[in-house]
């Protein structure tokens, strides 16, 4: 899975704006619960290009520290360079896993992540670790997406791909992983860690697209494993998966959408 990330790095800056215009909303929800004040420590598990943990950092002040974490170093690199845009001074970046996190016990205020591995594993180890590390009354918030069937960002590229022969059926792991993704096999899990306060909110997210163009530059670029997979097709192969995503996706005016469901968490 990390080398996966290393390699879809580059893609994720180029298209971050796009990403980012689509899941904001999510990453305020997340950031506004958290309600990280001045002078705390707020870590940010699988960050990706970081722009959640940047929000949070604006709140933490010259005094506070974000720690912008991934398990990929290019993604890390990425990062450095959105902060650097942004003027951010009080944020550091280190490569950590959420299943292990090389962090001292009770030693940060906070804990963002959105859409990490953090219910993967059974139990999901990164939520003992992230309970472990954070202080007395420190809150958790993160989101990950709902059930695969209820995210057609995910379901319509994969299922051409797994039709066309391209791709394989999603794994036994991965129907797992989409069978804890809903609000009550998260309590239940948050319960099992240690957490004892938690709220779960539902909330609907959908990528946009201009045209086919941006469409397809999401499908080919950003979309992870069928991005990767797509790079080996030849032009006719991938012109024909271009016509059916196109096809399955909901039109807006002149453009498209790909819709989805964020479960939103904060725990502590």
């Amino acid at each position: 899975m990390a080398e996966l990330w290393e390699e879809l790095a580059p893609r994720w800056a180029r298209g971050r704006e796009l990403l980012w215009d689509s899941t904001r909303p999510v990453s305020e929800w997340l950031v506004d619960r958290l309600a990280p004040q001045a002078g705390q420590t707020v870590l940010d598990l699988a960050a990706g290009t970081g722009e959640t943990g940047f929000l949070a950092a604006t709140r933490l002040g010259s005094g506070g520290r974000l720690i912008s974490s991934d398990r990929s170093a290019r993604m890390l690199e990425a990062a450095q360079q959105v902060a650097a845009s942004l003027g951010l001074t009080n944020a550091e970046f280190r490569l950590l896993d959420g299943e292990r996190i090389d962090l001292p016990d009770a030693s940060v205020d906070g804990v963002l992540s959105r859409f990490g591995y953090v219910l993967k594993g059974d139990p999901p180890p990164a939520l003992r670790e992230v309970r472990r590390v954070l202080r007395p009354r420190g809150r958790f918030a993160f989101a990950v997406w709902g059930a695969r069937e209820r995210n057609a960002w995910m379901t319509v590229p994969a299922d051409v791909m797994v039709e066309r022969g391209h791709l394989p059926l999603p794994s036994e792991a991965d129907q797992r992983l989409s069978a804890k993704r809903n609000p009550a096999a998260i309590r239940g899990l948050l319960e099992t860690a240690g957490f004892g306060a938690i709220e779960i909110e539902e909330m609907p997210v959908a990528y946009r697209f201009a045209d086919p163009e941006e469409l397809w530059f999401f499908v080919s670029e950003l979309r992870g494993g069928v991005a990767l997979a797509l790079a080996n097709l030849d032009e006719g192969e991938r012109a024909a998966v271009r016509e059916q995503v196109e096809a399955r996706a909901t039109r807006v005016g002149g453009g498209f959408e790909l819709g989805g469901v964020s479960v939103n968490v904060v725990a502590w």
